[in-house]
């Protein structure tokens, strides 16, 4: 009788030890279907829009802009470094970003569209930050930034273009 309660609590504890292990290994697999990678990125469908040469000079003024330009290529290969930085440098960037726009591209529409990549940011920080945000729904946030940034590039490049034509208008009778 002894002998058989030391082998079943032995069969017990080996028993166990291998679901845990098991469970640990569905652990890691999903843990793994949510990381966003270059191929999955590839496979999203949004209209990039260039900086037009006229544009350019104001926008390399534009430090703010820069940045999130360089985390955009940056995410485009799957680095999510950007998003994961300190609370408050990410802050200031969102503040600069308002605030530090220059002269000659500042209008309504460009501090709407600015308002909006501010927004995406937030948004895609807050989906990379929560463990419970399924792959589907931050591909759709990156999705949603990479469109954002991309408008307010073509507003920029409208505002140039705008101010380009010399409409001439008739003289009231």
């Amino acid at each position: 009788m002894k002998y058989f309660i030391i082998l079943l609590v032995i069969t017990s504890l080996v028993a166990c030890k291998k679901e845990g292990t098991a469970a640990t290994k569905d652990f890691a697999v999903e843990a793994d279907s949510t990381k966003i990678t270059i191929e999955d990125l590839s496979q999203l469908s949004y209209v990039d829009y260039g900086v037009d040469e006229k544009a350019k000079n104001a926008l390399d003024s534009w430090q703010a802009y820069a940045t999130v330009s360089s985390a955009m290529g940056k995410l485009r290969t799957a680095n999510f470094d950007f998003f994961k930085t300190d609370d408050e440098e990410f802050n200031t960037l969102l503040k600069d970003l308002k605030l530090t726009i220059p002269v000659s591209i500042d209008s309504d529409p460009v501090q709407a569209r600015v308002l909006v990549l501010r927004t995406k940011l937030l948004k895609l920080r807050e989906a990379i930050d929560l463990k419970t945000i399924e792959k589907k729904d931050r591909l759709i946030a990156v999705k949603e930034l990479f469109q954002a940034f991309s408008y307010v590039t073509l507003q920029i490049n409208k505002k140039f273009e705008k101010e380009a034509q010399n409409i001439i208008k008739p003289d009231s009778v």
